[in-house]
């Protein structure tokens, strides 16, 4: 099976797909054993750091996005590239999970085949439903933030005076038909 990745989604599969895979480890192994042995640190760092570092570009190119989209949903459209898909994550997520696997020391507790693939796909479906919460609410932000060209001024209405006299009104109106219809000032009297 060959799975698509755009060149600006690599670096967000590769990092969340360690953050799956942590919470897949954690899921399937529960406290038996750290993932990743004396790396478990390491591993720690890098997935919460690729998940910080994918925030920020987010919100970096939400906010020069901003001057660009009328609406916040539209920026949050076209920024939705930017997020994992669940296929990729997915396959990021197990790459990363037989990596954590194969750092650790043999310990005596295996989990089941089906487990870690289920504790696998929910992670990933958790992480991929995140990132797009995640992008809508920034791009949501952003908007509400930055002004754009495209803003209107409110339309307002004044009144030059603030009461009208009815007599006067009734004048205009009168005064509209002052002389009689063109066409019967045409028929001979």
């Amino acid at each position: 099976m060959v799975t698509i990745v755009r060149l600006r989604q690599l670096p967000a599969v590769a990092l969340l797909g360690l953050l799956a895979a942590l919470l897949a480890h954690a899921g399937s192994y529960g406290d038996d054993h750290v993932a990743g042995g004396a790396y478990h640190r390491l591993f720690e760092l890098l997935g919460i750091g690729g998940a910080g570092g994918f925030a920020l570009a987010v919100v970096a190119i939400a906010s020069l996005g901003a001057r660009r989209h009328v609406d916040g949903s539209v920026l949050a459209a076209a920024m939705r590239p930017l997020a994992p898909t669940f296929l990729p994550l997915m396959a990021s997520a197990t790459s990363w999970f037989i990596a954590i696997e194969s750092v650790e020391p043999e310990h005596h507790f295996h989990a089941a085949l089906v487990l870690v693939a289920i504790c696998l796909a929910a992670a990933s479906l958790l992480i991929v439903a995140l990132t797009q919460w995640f992008l809508q609410a920034v791009a949501a932000i952003v908007f509400a933030i930055a002004p754009t060209p495209f803003d209107r001024r409110p339309v307002t209405y004044r009144r030059r005076f603030a009461h009208r006299s009815s007599a006067r009104r009734i004048s205009i109106v009168y005064r509209r038909f002052g002389r009689a219809p063109p066409r019967l000032t045409l028929i001979p009297v």
